[in-house]
């Protein structure tokens, strides 16, 4: 790598200001764009100027995109210059990797004519009485939608008097009147965008986040016709369409800050952000434009993720500045779907996203339990199992859905290659878990509850036989009304409390693609979000006013229902649930609120014992409030030695004690009161419980509405919580040639030559890190440079498909001798070499060795 030491002159105020910051990707996804990079300008440094610098430096690179209200750009670089180069550059405050964020993945089910009775998210809301008594629809309100497009001619999208949706260019009455197609329908994330005016939507999922947000379907006409009455939470709103996804792939987080800055100058009120890029801090590019757009009036709604089942600190990236919404999922009242009678008891199922048609077995066909010597259910990981029942030839296998193991495509595989004609696994937790599957095979999840049912039938009769519905119905199933299963958990890599507020987004009915039939069911943190932002709308509406999206952030999360999981008599956690689930009447209707909007406790060694909030009377009369602690679920998530963060964190009534300054207060109408909050920490042993509750203000006026903040914390110092996943073997060391790993277990002492073979890395993060080094030193212990490694976010244990998700690194033999990277890199001579990975314990100093967690790989020998 080449840099020179000439500096323009135009630049000589930016050299004075602090070098620049290269972030490492901290997320937990390794999809990055290679050589491309987005770069933040420091105040005052123009594009130009910046340019310049780079060219002085020898960087041959081409621009991506251009930014304004985001002082920067993204570019990709031709020259041997990577993220450290690039922030030496003076001018350059902050660089980041490219990364790819990957289509939002949602369980889908074909809705068919259903109980239109059972449509029952807007009832849990109050969303149902703003419509009906109040008149609300969001009339007036912009909504930037930042997805995969819009169908703009769905009817459900019609202006008033039409029957047929339009976008803005075709015709003056659209209610779709702002948008853009940033990249066509073949880009993938990987390849060149290839831009145009027609964000029309070929992938489906912005038509079913648009259609909860504000589509209308109760007096539809023409087909298709939903399969129920069916409206969003905000009908009269004005969209935005701004489409950064092909037909398939992913999405470049450069194109989805073009899109952001789009949405702001078009005179979007609310930009919808339904993706994220695994777990992270707040200092990422989108959680870094989306503050700049707050505090100029916007607000924004982000996913939480669907990491549920990878346990805590997985909040994703898009809403975890600290004035956006990130949104937790809730499950639906009533869910849709097919299902099979088991000995006269019908069970609701889903089909697996491989098989993706309806099931039509025969209805003759017997079932057969993966049974231990115990009668338990055996998870359907081990080929064995399937020897041991004999021959699955017109058989319907069922095990349990537990992915400790493996996920559904590796049973499914088992399955397949045993001969069975079927398979149902089972749910090993509340609700009915989606399933990747294994094409070919018809394979259907039903809930534990139903499984049980189904395991107790088998044992009085083994010849009943598995009859298949040819429709749906509507079930009220496992964790019906509370914290979806899916849903992340938080904190965010900072002990801050995320995700902010829940909204209904498990088993969700709204529109798709007219080319795709029209409407579907869909669950994801991509459902709940909508719902959120249509709030948003509808709160803007009722006040007659357009707040800072952090403004209506604290009205919704002051007065939304605090929760519990299904059938808990404790409430759920605050970093599975934020502040409940949102309540938008209680929002409108609400004469009181509280500053701030949550409370960040921290872990002990940087406890926040004593917290002062503010209580306002808004409305016009003296009125007596009522303070108390209601405690949530305590968290925990490490056992032992335990590494890696358990799935499914055990719940433990470990709660902070409250005392109040007063714990009654009178406030008259329009003043506030200052309450003094102190804060005494769980009395319990265990490893790192993550603890969280509510303080609620409850007025003495019946009826009146309460209102209450979130607080979360950790026990123990957060500097011990271990990173490296050294559970499952890692870091560890691998063969690679140029361009790939071929053997994860290599020889030792191995020789590599550097040409054909190469020492490659593997890690695994089970906690988020500050920052992570690679060093390497010599045979005498020697530092001669750092590895330029790039990722340092928590992980999940597997991704969809039940694949391991890993950092691999190649190394070329180049090590840079200075931290960043203001020296050339250079390549070390033959001889041995150690290769130490050091990762930085949150909210420590960053003194290295004492502030980190080291590990050394076995001695490596160049030739």
């Amino acid at each position: 790598m080449k840099i020179t030491s000439t500096i323009l002159s135009i630049l000589a105020a930016a050299s004075l200001v602090s070098a620049g910051k290269f972030h490492q990707v901290k997320h937990g996804k390794t999809n990055i764009v290679p050589n491309a990079y987005i770069i933040e300008y420091h105040e005052g440094v123009s594009h130009a100027d910046a340019h310049n610098g780079l060219k002085t430096h020898a960087v041959d690179y081409k621009v991506r995109n251009e930014y304004k209200i985001f002082n920067g750009a993204s570019i990709t670089v031709n020259s041997e210059h990577d993220g450290h180069a690039l922030a030496s550059v003076p001018g350059v405050k902050n660089v980041w990797h490219v990364s790819i964020y990957d289509m939002p993945k949602t369980q889908k089910v074909t809705a068919k004519k259903t109980d239109p009775l059972a449509i029952s998210d807007h009832h849990m809301t109050g969303v149902d009485v703003l419509h009906e008594k109040y008149k609300l629809t969001g009339k007036g309100v912009k909504v930037g939608v930042i997805d995969t497009g819009i169908d703009y001619n769905h009817p459900a999208f019609a202006a008033k008097g039409a029957t047929k949706g339009c976008f803005a260019r075709n015709g003056k009455n659209c209610r779709i009147a702002h948008g853009w197609d940033f990249v066509g329908d073949a880009y993938n994330g990987g390849n060149t965008p290839k831009p145009d005016g027609d964000p029309m939507d070929c992938a489906g999922h912005g038509s079913h986040v648009a259609g909860i947000i504000g589509g209308n379907a109760l007096d539809i006409k023409v087909n298709p016709k939903p399969p129920q009455p069916f409206v969003g939470v905000a009908p009269e709103v004005t969209y935005g369409a701004y489409r950064i996804f092909g037909c398939t792939g992913g999405s470049g987080e450069d194109v989805i800050l073009a899109a952001m800055e789009l949405a702001f100058n078009d005179g979007m009120d609310i930009i919808n952000m339904s993706l994220g890029g695994g777990s992270a801090y707040k200092d990422n590019p989108t959680a870094a434009l989306a503050e700049t757009l707050i505090s100029k009036g916007m607000a924004l709604s982000g996913a939480a993720g669907n990491d549920g089942a990878n346990g805590v600190w997985m909040v994703s990236d898009t809403g975890l500045g600290d004035h956006a919404t990130s949104v937790a999922s809730f499950d639906n009242m009533y869910d849709y779907y097919n299902y099979i009678t088991y000995g006269g008891v019908k069970m609701p199922f889903s089909v697996s996203e491989a098989y993706a048609k309806p099931i039509t077995l025969p209805n003759t066909l017997p079932i057969v339990p993966l049974l231990d010597a115990k009668g338990s259910l055996l998870d359907g990981c081990d080929p064995a199992q399937y020897t041991a029942v004999g021959s699955l030839k017109n058989k319907i296998v069922v095990a349990l859905g537990d992915v400790t193991n493996c996920k559904s495509g590796g049973r499914g595989a088992n399955a397949q290659n045993a001969g069975a004609t079927g398979m149902i696994v089972v749910s090993d937790d509340a609700g009915i878990d989606s399933l990747g599957g294994v094409a070919g095979l018809p394979m259907a999840s039903i809930s534990n509850a139903d499984g049980m049912t189904m395991l107790a039938t088998y044992a009085k009769n083994k010849k009943n036989a598995v009859s298949w519905s040819k429709d749906q119905g509507p079930f009220i199933i496992d964790n019906s009304g509370a914290p979806s299963d899916f849903s992340s958990f938080g904190l965010d890599g900072d002990l801050r409390s995320k995700p902010d507020i829940g909204a209904p987004g498990g088993n969700i009915l709204s529109t798709y693609p007219l080319a795709l039939g029209g409407y579907t069911l869909m669950s994801g943190t991509s459902m709940a979000t909508p719902y959120i932002t249509g709030s948003h709308a509808l709160y803007m509406q009722a006040k007659h006013a357009k707040p800072h999206g952090d403004v209506i952030r604290q009205a919704l999360k002051n007065t939304a229902t605090i929760s519990k999981n299904y059938k808990s008599k404790t409430f759920t956690s605050a970093a599975k649930q934020g502040a409940g689930l949102v309540n938008v009447l209680n929002a409108v209707l609400a004469e009181a609120s509280i500053t701030p909007d949550h409370i960040d406790l921290l872990d002990s060694v940087n406890f926040h014992k004593t917290v002062q909030i503010t209580l306002k009377n808004t409305g016009k009369h003296t009125e007596t409030f009522t303070l108390k602690n209601v405690p949530a679920d305590g968290l925990i998530s490490y056992q032992g030695n335990n590494t890696w963060p358990l799935a499914n964190p055990v719940i433990e009534a470990t709660s902070a004690s409250v005392t109040f300054s007063q714990e009654k207060v009178k406030i008259p109408g329009g003043k506030s009161a200052k309450i003094t909050l102190h804060f005494k920490e769980p009395k319990t042993n265990t490893l790192f419980p993550m603890y969280s509750g509510f303080v609620v203000a409850t007025p003495k006026t019946k009826g009146a509405v309460a209102v209450h903040v979130p607080y979360t914390g950790v026990k123990g110092d957060i500097r011990k919580v271990p990173i490296m996943d050294t559970d499952h073997g890692f870091p560890q060391a691998a063969l690679a040639n140029a361009t790939s790993i071929i053997d994860d277990a290599p020889a030792n002492p191995y020789t590599y030559d550097l040409v054909k073979n190469f020492p490659a890395f593997i890690s695994r993060f089970g906690s988020h890190t500050p920052n992570a080094e690679v060093r390497v030193l010599d045979s005498k212990d020697k530092l001669v440079g750092y590895i330029s490694f790039g990722e340092s976010g928590r992980q999940p244990l597997a991704d969809e498909n039940g694949n391991p998700v890993l950092n691999e690194y190649i190394w070329n033999g180049q090590v840079q001798t200075t931290q960043n990277a203001t020296a050339p890199a250079i390549t070390v001579p033959a001889g041995t070499y150690t290769v130490v990975f050091a990762q930085q314990h949150k909210f420590s100093k960053g003194e290295y060795p004492k502030d980190f967690e080291i590990f050394k790989m076995k001695p490596v020998t160049i030739a």
